[in-house]
């Protein structure tokens, strides 16, 4: 049985050294316009996020990854209600080489062009679901580490987006050619920022199916 192929590090820093990229500093134009979502929450959704924003207040400090994605994570997603033409994947891993370095990368969550588990073209990724104490790992770079693989799998110069998760607090993220731009956090336990979030990954919807979904 052949050895498993090793990864290139997904740490910020040595990807950025590595395939030379830039952070910018937030604000920038396509991210302030994708976090300027707005929207409005049904009254049967509201008293389900009701529910749950008490659930992250009591829990976020102490539940696991997979604890929070279940009781959480996994219903905001259900809120944002994405578009069946997008295929969601979940703990998929994909791969690919670039400039002669390999990187594999295991999404928590990812919006792709897909048929069935044949994932096409990647737009969005979804990582890491660790709580706020105690965890481990670098969430910037495995998002990024997806996201520059979706870069080279899709082959175009349209944007790649990206978010990340530490407890409450969500991150999001935008990849163009070389620069990348990651917000400040939104705090998904009060009421106003859990509401942005659902807006933000709505409007996800739309940036998908009208601009990058070719």
């Amino acid at each position: 049985m052949a050895a498993r192929k090793q990864s290139f590090p997904l740490l910020e820093p040595n990807l950025a050294d590595r395939f030379g990229l830039i952070r910018l500093r937030p604000p920038s134009p396509i991210l302030t316009d994708w976090l300027s979502a707005t929207g409005n929450i049904i009254p049967e959704d509201m008293r389900l996020l009701d529910k749950v924003l008490i659930k992250i207040i009591d829990n976020a400090d102490s539940w696991n990854e997979e604890e929070l994605k279940m009781q959480f994570i996994s219903i905001i997603i259900l809120l944002a209600d994405i578009d069946p033409r997008i295929r969601t994947y979940y703990d998929r891993e994909i791969n690919e080489t670039i400039d002669g370095e390999f990187l594999s990368c295991k999404s928590d969550m990812m919006l792709s062009k897909g048929i069935g588990e044949l994932i096409k073209t990647p737009y969005f990724f979804m990582h890491e679901y660790k709580r706020e104490k105690k965890y481990s790992g670098d969430p910037i770079g495995q998002m990024l580490g997806g996201m520059l693989i979706a870069q080279a799998k899709n082959a175009h110069n349209m944007p790649i987006y990206g978010c990340y998760i530490q407890g409450r607090h969500w991150y999001f993220s935008v990849l163009i050619g070389k620069e990348y731009v990651i917000s400040n956090d939104f705090n998904s336990s009060t009421m106003p920022e859990v509401q942005q979030i659902i807006f933000i990954l709505r409007k996800l919807n739309t940036i998908i199916l009208e601009q990058l979904m070719v």
